[in-house]
């Protein structure tokens, strides 16, 4: 039987781990990624809002910031030039937002509102592997309009 020199010995136990680690890791599942909530939305979102008028649509810039408020998330969404109003009643369920904006009764009324009192927007949205969030605005259970936002980078 040859000897081998001992600066040998290091490198050949060395190879011989990588042989037997690679296979093992190769084998070891990858961990369930967490489910998403609605504290991940905790942030600035940016896009647009398109709103159908007769035979064509009026598109306007729109911003929402989630944050995390002691009764769970709330925060303001913003449409320049036509005021904000509040977000609530946040919650996510995989990749399905929904949330409401309550506009004041003065907001609504600076921006053409016929009716007293605030208006209550329900959003209802999916969060796209692009990362945005796109669905439908509703008041009073009928669709009112289209959005769809970003994470502001």
């Amino acid at each position: 039987m040859s000897r081998r020199p001992a600066s040998t010995i290091p490198r050949l136990v060395a190879a011989l781990l990588l042989t037997i680690a690679a296979p093992a890791a190769a084998q070891q599942k990858a961990a369930p990624a967490a489910a998403p909530t609605a504290a991940s939305l905790v942030g600035t979102w940016v896009g647009s809002v398109t709103v159908p008028f007769g035979d064509s649509s009026i598109v306007a810039p729109v911003s929402y910031t989630f944050v995390t408020a002691p009764s769970g998330l709330g925060g303001t969404a913003m449409v320049p030039g036509q005021g904000s109003g509040t977000i609530s009643n946040v919650v996510r369920t995989g990749a399905r937002v929904q949330f409401r904006v309550t506009v004041a009764a003065a907001t609504a009324a600076a921006a053409g509102a016929t009716s007293t009192g605030p208006k209550l927007l329900e959003h209802d949205a999916k969060l796209g592997a692009d990362g945005a969030l796109e669905g439908l605005v509703n008041l009073a259970g009928q669709p009112v309009a289209k959005f769809k936002i970003t994470p502001k980078k």
